[in-house]
């Protein structure tokens, strides 16, 4: 007891008030995306899927059976139906994950990452495709005119643009692709995109600004810079161009809808940047990522739809391939209507 000497109270405040702040930290939870994935993801991804798979599968029936391939865009919009089936084919993998707690193999959630990047960056590539093609056609730009409305030009640039998605989507996304970590065990979710919890600042970074600038910024830059180019016409309110006001459609509505992920994503990955780096922020960032990535899967069952509403020819074909009434085939001066918004001065021929 001689050699018992008492702590001197300045230090030991200063040693409770460091725990308290300990605490204080331990109490910032962070957004439990479980809770909303097992409420709402596997019954959406489903009802996505189905409605998607149903529509897109009778946009692929009606463009090979009726309409037919002989039109740039129409191998286009193929191509777009194709890259909503690769998104749609990952859905029930997801509401599988969601209501399971995630447990996937390594392999098959990097397969999963891989489809889903394919039918995103394919869907955005394909209707940056439309919007050139369209206003080329439009303006009657002589050197271009005639090489966008070839079944050949059709070929190759569909065949390179996947190309470009491959090396510059799916190979890096496979490359940085890391599990995410829950607990102690490495899990594949539907909540937040793969990068985001890597520890590499470069690599999350990289793939954050790839995804925004191919799906978001570039395809809106074409579509403004098109469009802003066609209202200086007159022609723009013709009839005859109905085409290029379901493509900008296309278009625009995609935009829509992907837009909040693409920016609730940026800010995550850039939060540091912005100094949303305290408890709330980092807790809304979590949120927003995952209700805006629930709102942008819908977009699989969208094109259908659009098609039906602003395409006259389609839902002829529609109604004849379900055999609604006893349609007839389509006279010469209906399939110019279609044919002359590809071809402006060019003669429509019959599918």
């Amino acid at each position: 007891m001689a050699n018992y000497t008492s702590a001197p109270e300045e230090e030991y405040d200063v040693l409770i008030e460091g725990d308290l702040k300990d605490n204080e930290a331990e109490q910032c939870d962070r957004y439990d995306a479980q809770v909303l994935s097992a409420q709402l993801v596997p019954q959406i991804c489903s009802l996505v899927f189905l409605a998607g798979l149903l529509g897109n599968i009778v946009v692929v029936l009606i463009l090979v059976k009726y309409k037919g391939l002989k039109h740039v865009e129409n191998i286009y919009f193929l191509n777009l139906a194709v890259s909503n089936l690769c998104f749609l084919l990952t859905l029930p993998f997801w509401a599988y994950t969601a209501s399971h707690g995630g447990s996937l193999g390594d392999a098959m959630c990097k397969f999963l990452v891989g489809l889903c990047s394919a039918g995103l960056y394919g869907e955005a590539l394909f209707n940056v495709l439309l919007t050139v093609q369209r206003y080329l056609v439009f303006l009657h730009v002589q050197r271009f005119s005639w090489a966008t409305r070839t079944t050949p030009c059709g070929i190759i640039t569909s065949v390179l643009a996947w190309v470009i998605v491959v090396i510059l989507a799916i190979l890096p996304e496979c490359m940085f692709y890391k599990p995410q970590m829950e607990g102690q065990v490495y899990t594949c979710t539907f909540s937040r995109p793969p990068f985001l919890p890597m520890d590499e600042t470069f690599q999350k970074h990289f793939l954050t600004l790839m995804m925004n600038i191919l799906v978001l910024a570039f395809p809106l830059f074409i579509l403004i810079f098109s469009y802003v180019q066609m209202r200086k016409t007159l022609r723009f309110r013709e009839r005859k161009y109905d085409l290029f006001k379901l493509v900008f459609a296309i278009v625009v509505v995609f935009l829509l809808i992907w837009a909040p992920y693409n920016v609730a994503v940026f800010l995550s990955a850039f939060k540091e940047h912005f100094s949303l780096h305290d408890c709330k922020s980092n807790y809304d960032l979590d949120r927003s990522v995952q209700i805006t990535k629930i709102i942008a899967t819908t977009h699989c069952c969208v094109n259908p739809l659009l098609y039906v509403f602003l395409d006259k020819a389609f839902r002829k074909y529609l109604h004849r391939l379900f055999h609604l009434h006893n349609s007839t085939p389509l006279q010469p001066s209906e399939e110019s209507a279609q044919g002359a918004s590809r071809g402006e001065h060019v003669r429509s021929t019959q599918v």
